[in-house]
């Protein structure tokens, strides 16, 4: 035989319950905090991605307003240098017939052009603007060598070296700003894309920080609410923002107050029950005394009167013996001696007790129960979870109905079925008939119980690690049913 205490199944006020802390800042706190980050890190991005832009701007602004100002120009130059060099060569043929003026005017022209270029070029870019200076010069040489055919020709020789050094360096503005231009628009284009990136991103991340810092707090302050208004201690963890660790901190301080609260009302409870009990049981006494005859012969209505008194004292001395065991319960002080019991032997005695309850309606109890059939349990708190069922079963049953208790193996215990052939119950309150103080409504002749029968019975059906569960039988009652574990197997002897 073992002896072990009550299991915490629904726990008791009058032990102390630790809460976690998790330290974090409070929801404003850590919103301007996020709301900062992301602020800066939004125009980060934008700044970057403006940069790039203003870059790829300064590119193109480049190209057009002085690569290609100045390609046109050149070609134009190169035009007129073509006619100025046809009109020096006619010059030389025919001297005196004014070609030599028109050669001069020609290469002045160009000379005028380059100066009009010279401006656009020469503060932004030094290199093209040293070349067009150059190719002026050349010019200008080319203009003073005349119709002379030597002098002309390498004045022809300079303007060419001098014009192919020009597109030269316009051919690498035009490369290099090209290539700029090109990076920029890539990195706008690749910012742009990170942008709407980090944007998805936040609209995922947000939700889940809200999701982690607030939903799993709140689950679980709704579960201690739970758990409080069902009259359990319940475990709090501090965690999230200040706002809700501080909820937590109420909580904790009410579940105290309800402690104390509870404590205060088992003790009043247990006293006054006590002080009953002793009243009780002397007019019990009495009763039975008078029921005896021993002090003298009664008359059928005396009988009948004291019959009366005799049951409702016993009904309440039953009564208040039920809050004492719910108390017993709530507060973890009931003790189980739990040893293995022969269940045709419990079901035998259990049916000597209730036999006077039945007799009072002309009912009956029928056991089928296999022979050898073995639980492990505590036999005093057995006889009391069959009792409550069967007082139960006998309340709801018509007089003359039989109430059939069996029990059977199934897997690694014993279920033991109490029926009766009553009117069941409702299915929408099957769910609630294991509460504290829950009864259904029946017939205002039917006796009224405190509530606590079919409660009690759960908590010593899983303070023996066992179940139970009511239900309506398809052929009509009730069948409330237990579950309780068999002893283990013995060792085979060699």
């Amino acid at each position: 035989m073992s002896v072990v205490k009550g299991l915490e199944t629904d726990g008791s006020w009058a032990a102390g319950v630790p809460v976690d802390s998790r330290q974090g800042g409070s929801i404003p706190r850590r919103v301007r905090a996020a709301a900062l980050l992301i602020f800066l890190m939004v125009v980060l991005l934008v700044a970057l991605a403006l940069q790039a832009i203003h870059n790829l701007g300064s590119s193109s602004d480049v190209l057009l307003d002085t690569a290609l100002p100045v390609q046109r120009q050149l070609l134009e130059i190169r035009d007129t240098q073509g006619q100025a060099e046809f009109y020096r060569r006619l010059a030389g043929v025919l001297p005196h017939s004014g070609y030599e003026r028109t050669f001069r005017a020609l290469v002045q022209r160009e000379q005028q052009e380059l100066q009009e270029l010279l401006p656009i070029v020469q503060n932004r870019h030094p290199e093209l603007g040293s070349r067009i200076m150059a190719l002026s010069k050349a010019l200008a040489d080319y203009g003073r060598a005349g119709v002379q055919t030597k002098d002309g020709k390498a004045g022809q020789a300079g303007v060419d070296a001098a014009l192919a050094d020009l597109h030269a360096s316009l051919r690498k503005l035009f490369t290099r700003e090209s290539e700029q231009a090109a990076v920029a628009r890539t990195r706008a284009v690749w910012l742009l894309y990170l942008l709407v990136a980090v944007t998805a991103a936040l609209a995922l991340w947000i939700p889940w920080r809200v999701a982690v810092a607030l939903t799993r707090p709140l689950a679980e302050i709704r579960r201690a609410l739970e758990d409080l208004g069902a009259g359990r201690a319940t475990r709090l963890v501090r965690e999230g923002p200040q706002e809700i660790r501080d909820l937590a901190a109420s909580i904790e301080t009410m579940q105290s107050r309800l402690r104390e609260e509870e404590r205060l009302r088992h003790l009043f409870l247990s006293q006054v029950s006590h002080e009953l009990k002793t009243p009780l049981a002397s007019a019990r006494s009495g009763a039975e005394l008078m029921l005896s005859e021993r002090l003298g012969k009664l008359s059928q209505a005396q009988r009948e009167v004291l019959e009366i008194i005799s049951r409702q004292v016993q009904e309440l001395y039953l009564a208040i013996q039920e809050m004492l065991d719910m108390h017993a319960l709530q507060a973890q002080s009931l003790e189980y001696a739990v040893t293995d019991l022969e269940l045709a032997t419990q079901l035998q005695e259990l049916c000597g007790r209730m036999q006077p309850l039945l007799d009072r309606r002309q009912q009956k109890m029928e056991i089928a129960v296999d022979a050898g059939l073995q639980v492990r349990a505590d036999p005093k708190r057995l006889l009391q979870i069959l009792s409550n069922l069967v007082s139960n079963a006998h309340k709801y049953s018509v007089s003359g109905d039989t109430i059939r208790v069996a029990a059977r193996a199934e897997g690694a215990g014993v279920r033991i079925q109490v029926r009766d052939h009553g009117p069941g119950i409702p299915e929408a309150l099957l769910g609630r008939v294991f509460e504290r103080f829950f009864q259904v409504s029946a017939s205002s002749n039917l006796p009224r119980g405190t509530g606590l029968g079919l409660a009690i019975a759960r908590e010593l059906v899983l303070a023996q690690h066992g179940e139970i569960r009511v239900r309506n039988h398809p052929q009509g009652g009730l069948s409330a049913e237990v579950w309780l574990p068999a002893p283990p197997p013995r060792e085979a002897q060699p």
